[in-house]
């Protein structure tokens, strides 16, 4: 199922996306500049150490006057670049480090005998250090090659005799690692470029909601490996309590501590429809964020749509949305997810994910549910696989949805909360306000827990008495 026209990502084709992939990409080149800057402002002098134990006495003044030449200079980089703002001038700052602290390099090979002097391998460190900066592959070239120009005519020029086997043997490694900072770089900025049009598809999606968009700005800026902005995409746009059509409904997620998938959300249709949905996307961090991010955007946009869409037909549209997104990320993300209908006469849901526990009032016992579906993410069309599941709901029953984070928190002998000690604990406070329930329910699991390895998410939907 090809992916619908409004939430499927868009190459750099126009002009204002362009120019905002710009500017993203002079800022993280600005930030990296400084970094490297910072790092070589400690690193240059600090070898002053080991020049003293390595190199010749006569020579210590001169590389001495080198080192404070240039960590002088590196100094003043820095200041410059935090004392301005990113622009298409930035990634100058790349070339200068390397013409800094390569050209020092080169002259202390001069000084050691030329393409002899095993002095030469410090100039891998200059080449290896542009991999740090998100620009093209062609800037990394022109950099890696900057340093081999200035290596080779520096010591063809006034360097002594050489060993033309030293010599090819230098170049031969000095080459291969130029090869792979082009290589890293072309990968690196391809990221760069599909990071931001994933973003900029989150934005477009979610125009309305002004805090998603601080959000993805968040994300943006931080990129890749920031866990404090993944653990906010997770959250930010979490329901809160009330009241859907005739059910009340009070949900909770509580993050551990390494960024997981965990997703619920509620949707009032006001005259049309009310939904519910939970789901769990596998593995941790910014990817499985992105994912919850998208199933959030689409089913939001599927029934905003057609409010009188099925659980069934909601379910596999949103699945070929996430399916053709996920394989862009390259990665084998999956997610377990319920989309559930809250209707007069019980609810109706469609997925798989973990089982439903349901509070008969009458009868006074929780029952367990199973549901039948498919993942997400695992099939490109799952019209086949997918059909709704009816739960009736009478007055005063309450319905428990959860994640595995739940039933799979271990204590220290390795016991599983499970499934049994859940649905007891659930009976306990099944007559209690939904959020005095969860706070319960929370409270059993956390007391069980030797730790929280997993995000735990709890939903509590309640049928009311007629309006």
């Amino acid at each position: 199922m090809a992916p619908h026209p409004d939430t499927a990502p868009k190459p750099l084709d126009s002009p204002a996306l362009r120019a905002a992939f710009e500017k993203h990409r002079d800022g993280l080149v600005h930030a990296w500049s400084g970094t490297v800057a910072g790092l070589a402002m400690v690193l240059v002098p600090t070898f002053l150490l080991l020049d003293y134990f390595t190199m010749p006495a006569g020579l210590l003044d001169r590389f001495f006057t080198y080192r404070s030449v240039v960590t002088l200079v590196l100094l003043v980089q820095l200041v410059v670049i935090r004392r301005t703002r990113p622009s298409r001038w930035s990634l100058l700052h790349g070339y200068l480090f390397t013409l800094l602290v390569g050209g020092m390099i080169v002259l202390m090979t001069v000084d050691l005998g030329g393409f002899d002097s095993s002095y030469y391998a410090g100039l891998n460190l200059v080449i290896a250090a542009s991999i740090f900066l998100p620009w093209k592959e062609a800037h990394s070239a022109v950099n890696a090659g900057a340093v081999l120009v200035m290596y080779g005519a520096a010591n063809a020029i006034w360097g002594g005799p050489f060993q033309v086997r030293l010599l090819l043997n230098h170049f031969f490694f000095l080459g291969s690692l130029a090869i792979i900072a082009v290589a890293t770089a072309a990968v690196k900025y391809h990221l760069i470029v599909k990071e931001f049009l994933l973003r900029a598809e989150l934005v477009r999606s979610n125009e309305s909601l002004e805090q998603s968009r601080a959000q993805l700005k968040a994300a943006r800026d931080a990129l890749w490996g920031e866990m404090e902005v993944a653990k906010r995409i997770q959250t930010a746009l979490l329901p809160p309590n009330q009241r859907v059509g005739p059910y009340d409904v009070a949900a909770r997620m509580l993050p551990a501590a390494e960024v997981g998938g965990d997703y619920y959300d509620i949707i009032d249709g006001k005259a049309e429809t009310a939904w519910v949905c939970i789901g769990d996307v596998s593995g941790h961090g910014v990817e499985s964020g992105l994912v919850m991010m998208m199933t959030q955007t689409s089913i939001l946009s599927l029934v905003q749509e057609n409010p009188r869409r099925t659980p069934a037909e909601v379910f596999t549209a949103v699945n070929g949305v996430l399916n053709e997104n996920i394989s862009r990320l390259a990665t084998g993300r999956y997610m377990t997810l319920n989309v559930v209908q809250l209707g007069d006469r019980g609810l109706a849901l469609a997925g798989k994910h973990q089982d439903i526990l349901v509070w008969r009032r009458r009868a006074g016992r929780v029952e367990s549910i199973t549901n039948e579906g498919s993942w997400i993410g695992v099939a490109e069309d799952l019209r086949d696989q997918i059909s709704d599941l009816a739960i009736p709901m009478a007055e005063g029953d309450v319905a428990l949805f959860y994640t595995d984070g739940a039933t799979e928190a271990m204590d220290a002998t390795g016991e599983m909360f499970g499934e049994a000690r859940l649905a007891r604990a659930f009976a306990r406070v099944a007559e209690h306000s939904l959020e005095q329930a969860l706070e319960e329910l929370f409270a059993d699991v956390a007391s069980f827990q030797a730790r929280q390895d997993d995000d735990i998410t709890m939903m509590l939907v309640r049928r009311l008495p007629p309006a």
